[in-house]
């Protein structure tokens, strides 16, 4: 007979009763664990998605809102204005992009109403099984302005070592009814302030009082003169050089045509420009009290600035036919020349100033041009200093000088700009 120690090494051992029921209960656990960590997860997985699915409907909101927003200005380009509102609506959800596959379709419909729709795809539970195709979002937005307002000033520059739109002093641009858009910076110093409809930078906004708020990262607004040609009927350098013709009394009636010659207007000389195309090819100063004044007329600045010096007067209004209706001042593409008005007493400047490659300074105390019925500028750069006030009128009905295509519009806009999301 083998030892007990050894029998007891030999022989089975079968778990107790008590141990049975220990492995029961630790299965039995298991299986009633499984469902609940799956609900657990799967309520998680709902918060996650209803959170996801506010974010991509506030992003749709506010791309309907942008694009409904650039749209309101006249000229505005739709394919454009779709463009934005797409590339904004994805800046608004952020780093949801990186864990699902993420669209936006912006939609240009009849005036005035913009949609975006949003489309959204993640992965979801067992290999996207369940659901199958991962977790789906759909969301929409349609939003409308209730006036398209005009667009009155634009600021081209678009270069950082440059602003598109300034003031300095306790000098004030006024343009009340109408867009003030930068496609650069508005850069403000010391009191001076901005007052618009609508004020749009595509660039930064910085210092001042701008009202109202501005619409910083906007949609920059091409030029809309930028299939024109600028060009005198013949070469500058062809006709005859008039030298300096320096005026201090009388009036000086000039004809339509070409200008070489530098005009010096001094004590209370006047300067009148007949109805049609004037090309200037050399500079224009007026200073003391000369007078600047034109009707049916506009000054082409082919070469050299135009300055008004206080405490001259101005009062000009633009063409009201042919190929330049509605402009009241152009410099041509090669000319960097600046347009400055320096003095209180310009009264009226009905038309469009267009500037491509050149700026407008206005710096004087006092108001000006706000006796024209309405203005338009758009130059490389606007700058208003020292105390001046930059009025800019949109009363655009009855005006004999007619406004032209891709700025302004055919009545005046409302202080306010109404925009509402429809859905």
């Amino acid at each position: 007979m083998l030892p007990v120690w050894k029998r007891r090494i030999l022989e089975p051992s079968f778990p107790t009763k008590k141990a049975q029921t220990r492995g029961n209960l630790t299965i039995l656990t298991g299986l009633l664990v499984l469902p609940s960590a799956i609900a657990v997860v799967m309520a998680i997985e709902i918060v996650a998605l209803n959170n996801e699915r506010a974010l991509m409907q506030s992003a749709a909101d506010a791309a309907a809102l942008a694009g409904a927003r650039d749209l309101m200005v006249s000229g505005s380009s739709q394919r454009n204005a779709k463009n934005f509102a797409e590339r904004f609506a994805l800046t608004q959800v952020g780093s949801f992009t990186e864990r699902a596959r993420v669209a936006f379709v912006a939609t240009p419909e009849k005036e005035g109403v913009f949609s975006v729709d949003g489309y959204a795809v993640r992965p979801s539970f067992f290999g996207n099984l369940v659901p199958k195709g991962g977790f789906k979002i759909r969301v929409r937005s349609v939003a409308e302005n209730m006036v398209k307002q005009p667009l009155c000033i634009l600021g081209q520059n678009e270069t950082l070592a440059e602003n598109a739109i300034a003031g300095d002093g306790s000098s004030a641009l006024i343009a009340k009814g109408c867009v003030v858009h930068a496609n650069g910076d508005i850069i403000l110093k010391d009191r001076a302030s901005v007052a618009a409809g609508t004020v749009r930078t595509s660039g930064t906004s910085e210092g001042g009082a701008i009202s109202p708020t501005p619409n910083v990262g906007a949609l920059k607004i091409p030029d809309p003169f930028s299939a024109r040609t600028i060009s005198p009927p013949k070469d500058c350098a062809l006709v005859p050089d008039g030298g300096t013709d320096v005026w201090k009394q009388g009036i000086l009636t000039l004809p339509p045509g070409m200008h070489r010659t530098q005009f010096v207007m001094r004590g209370t000389s006047i300067m009148k420009l007949q109805p049609g195309e004037h090309y200037f090819c050399r500079p224009s100063i007026f200073s003391e009290n000369s007078r600047l004044e034109g009707q049916n007329a506009v000054m082409m600045l082919i070469e050299g600035e135009l300055t008004v010096r206080a405490p001259a007067s101005t009062s000009l209004k633009g063409r009201e036919t042919g190929p330049w209706a509605g402009f009241v001042i152009v410099a041509s593409r090669t000319n960097a020349s600046p347009v400055s008005f320096l003095s209180p007493n310009v009264d009226e400047l009905l038309g469009t100033i267009y500037l491509p490659n050149s700026q407008l300074l206005v710096n004087s105390p006092g108001s000006v041009a706000e006796a024209s019925q309405w203005s338009v500028i758009v130059a490389h750069r606007l700058i208003v200093s020292n105390a001046a006030q930059l009025i800019i009128n949109s009363d655009y009905e009855g005006s004999p000088v007619p406004v032209p295509t891709g700025v302004g519009s055919n009545v005046g806009g409302a202080n306010n700009i109404p925009l509402r999301l429809r859905q």
